[in-house]
């Protein structure tokens, strides 16, 4: 039998060449042959001379007979299976399936599996909550895009076509796509440090880059917004999402930490919210504004919650909640890109367009160097400083 296709081939032959045993029989061996190279694997059975075909290459006895073909299928069954999965076959695959370890190649296991288990060490390893939350977001998006492939499949292309996919499909601008490449490239490289022979094709791929101008309201802007709630139920998903990216706006807390906010975090009486940070672990404490004190009360039951440790928001996903920005900017008339961030950078421009000062805006956002609050307003932080006027923002 020989497959000139797969360049292989499965012989048996009784091994005269070996002594012959105590009981006169000769041992019956398979010969595997893959690409010029060949090895030897005993079957177990052993033939008298006399019984043993030599044209047809098998025992004449039947029961013998069926016994080898079934171990002389079994590989090649393998064989055909893993060049099928388009791997490449070698001898001591073959060695490694016949002896009973029945290897998988690393690289031909499921993605998936890989994935999951990665993010499980990490969770030993204390990972903050909020990056475990970006990466299941990472995954739930890969599912999204392809339900199932192996490790093998992680080529230049596949991360071409899902960058298409999260732009075309999911329209995601290229901030929403860039951390979702970026967890994906450090499973890859953690492949890669763990000896699974794969390329990293993000060493061909232009990561995608947020835009460089972040968005915010301005104060008329966030008027308009604001006006907006009296078009929707104060049970709708709608009014619930612009009550919760208007308290934002009021007290820059991140999505995270919105999203996680409860009412034993609000001192309603001292005018300060105080708690851990979802992404860095660190407290912060940020005045509760007028206007955000507004918001807190209203959904406080008759100020019932303070103190207790319900969630003060409903918990909508951040793809329903910018879903619902965007249509309420565009019924706003705001031209521009909102997203539930964007709150954040609303309420530190404003606040420096207030007079106040930076370094006490970088405390409110929790941020541990004020480079880091630059960043929020190094665009527009010119334009404010010339145009601020003496007025009380959240007020």
């Amino acid at each position: 039998m020989f497959n000139y296709m797969a360049d292989y081939s499965i012989n048996s032959w009784m091994r005269t060449d070996k002594p012959l045993k105590r009981n006169g029989k000769f041992p019956v061996y398979l010969r595997i042959r893959v690409r010029g190279k060949e090895t030897k694997l005993p079957t177990g059975i052993d033939v008298y001379p006399n019984q043993w075909d030599a044209k047809r290459n098998e025992p004449k006895d039947k029961p013998l007979q069926i016994q080898l073909s079934k171990k002389r299928n079994e590989i090649e069954v393998f064989i055909n299976r893993t060049l099928a999965d388009d791997q490449d076959i070698s001898l001591e695959m073959v060695k490694d399936f016949y002896n009973g370890k029945k290897k998988i190649r690393p690289e031909s296991q499921s993605f998936y599996k890989y994935y999951l288990n990665f993010v499980e060490r990490k969770k030993k390893e204390n990972l903050d909550k909020e990056t475990i939350r970006v990466y299941m977001t990472t995954y739930n998006v890969l599912k999204e895009f392809k339900p199932e492939f192996r490790i093998s499949d992680l080529t230049l292309s596949f991360v071409e076509e899902f960058d298409d996919f999260m732009a075309e499909q999911r329209g995601n601008e290229p901030g929403g796509r860039n951390p979702k490449h970026k967890n994906l490239r450090t499973v890859i490289l953690d492949m890669i440090k763990h000896d699974i022979p794969i390329k990293n094709p993000y060493a061909l791929f232009k990561m995608p880059q947020p835009s460089t101008k972040e968005v915010y309201l301005n104060k008329e802007e966030l008027g308009k917004m604001r006006a907006l709630r009296s078009k929707y139920p104060h049970t709708s998903t709608t009014y619930q999402v612009l009550q919760m990216y208007l308290f934002a706006c009021y007290c820059g807390l991140r999505f995270s930490d919105v999203i996680d906010l409860k009412w034993q975090n609000i001192d309603f009486d001292k005018k300060i919210i105080s708690k851990e940070m979802i992404k860095t672990r660190h407290s912060v404490i940020t005045p509760l504004f007028t206007m955000a004190r507004a918001v807190v009360l209203e959904l406080s039951d008759g100020k019932k919650l303070f103190g207790s440790p319900k969630r003060v928001f409903h918990r909508y996903s951040e793809t329903t909640i910018n879903r619902t920005l965007r249509e309420l900017a565009e019924q706003a008339g705001i031209e521009k890109h909102i997203t539930f961030h964007s709150s954040r950078h609303t309420f530190a421009t404003l606040l420096v367009q207030d007079g106040v000062p930076v370094v006490s805006i970088s405390k409110y956002l929790g941020h541990k160097s004020l480079e880091m609050t630059n960043r929020y307003l190094k665009y527009n932080l010119s334009v404010a400083i010339e145009t601020a006027k003496n007025i009380k923002t959240f007020g």
